[in-house]
């Protein structure tokens, strides 16, 4: 089923989007291996940090059995997340199909598909101008195969020379938060299903027009509201997390932890005001908030429990953290460790 057409996002992204530093092409040749080394190198080191039971055989062979790391533009990256979006949405709107197929068809036609390709290429030029890496399941649980890691050279090299870091130190630094988030799925293999559902959910209730919707207009309110408490909550999680293993390398790994991380935090306080309002109007500030509010969380659980008794949070959904308990640490553990 088409939602949006894919091909129309991909090319409006690519065609929007700045190309990133230019140097010359052995540069950025060796800037996409160095990256890619980095990442292999961190496998056994987000093993060792978050302690969790799935990833204790990664090292730098290993870690190519259980997901693809890619090192890619921001053109791959754009062309990647219209191919992901297509199937994260294709749940939602199978349900819509079944309750009102007209909906669906108009929304579906091609040039309203077309024009909706537009606008989500239009925002996916936006984000890959700032996203340093991510991790994807949905696309590999459609067609097979390994999920994909993508780590973004030109954004990962445009920060390192604007915060004037270390090369290595800050290739592998990114590379630790992005292959913890693959950690995280790793060991709570649910978790992709229910992030997914809570969307699929929180789409069908605000796309069904009310009249045909088991829901009143407060109902629907009410809902929309707590699944967006839902889908805070557990990202808050898993930024948050990965926040927490990628400051907790050892020095003697990452010489310079402490100096990226005052920097690059310090940077955010520096956009300009037209950033700082396109940053408004997709909810980037409120996100970056909200996932400090999750190292919060996550840094005073390990604190009071430690990390083997956190690893609990990924056994199953009824253990991830509610909002409330996200600035109540002591609030999930007596709920979850009793």
């Amino acid at each position: 089923m088409q939602i949006f057409n894919q091909n129309v996002a991909a090319s409006t992204g690519r065609s929007l989007v700045p190309p990133g530093p230019r140097v010359p092409a052995t540069d950025a040749i060796v800037e996409a291996e160095g990256l890619r080394a980095a990442a292999f190198t961190a496998a056994e080191h987000v093993a060792e940090l978050s302690k969790l039971p799935a990833v204790q055989h990664w090292d730098a062979t290993t870690i190519a059995n259980d997901v693809d790391i890619l090192v890619v533009d921001r053109p791959g990256w754009i062309s990647g997340n219209a191919e992901s979006l297509q199937v994260m949405l294709n749940p939602a709107f199978q349900q819509l199909e079944q309750q009102n197929p007209e909906l669906v068809k108009t929304m579906g036609s091609g040039a309203t598909a077309a024009f909706s390709g537009a606008q989500v290429g239009s925002v996916l030029a936006f984000l890959s101008t700032k996203v340093l890496g991510q991790f994807e399941p949905y696309a590999a649980q459609a067609r097979g195969g390994n999920p994909r890691l993508m780590l973004v050279a030109p954004n990962v090299m445009m920060i390192r020379d604007e915060l004037n870091l270390d090369a290595e130190d800050f290739q592998f630094w990114v590379s630790l938060h992005e292959l913890t988030h693959v950690a995280q799925f790793a060991q709570a293999p649910w978790l992709a299903d229910h992030i997914l559902s809570i969307a699929t959910e929180y789409l069908t209730t605000n796309l069904l027009p009310v009249a045909e919707s088991e829901l009143s207009a407060d109902e629907k309110k009410e809902r929309t509201g707590a699944l967006e408490a839902q889908i805070t909550g557990v990202m808050s999680l898993l930024e948050g997390h990965a926040n927490v293993i990628m400051d907790a390398v050892d020095p003697s790994m990452v010489p310079t932890v402490k100096v990226i991380r005052e920097r690059f935090d310090a940077r955010s306080s520096k956009i300009k005001w037209f950033g700082q309002i396109l940053r408004k109007i997709f909810g980037l500030d409120a996100k970056a908030k909200q996932y400090k509010q999750g190292q919060s969380f996550v840094s005073a659980v390990v604190d009071r429990v430690g990390m083997d008794q956190f690893n609990v949070v990924w056994q199953q959904p009824e253990h991830l953290p509610t909002a409330d308990e996200l600035h109540d640490a002591d609030a999930w553990t007596a709920r979850v460790l009793g």
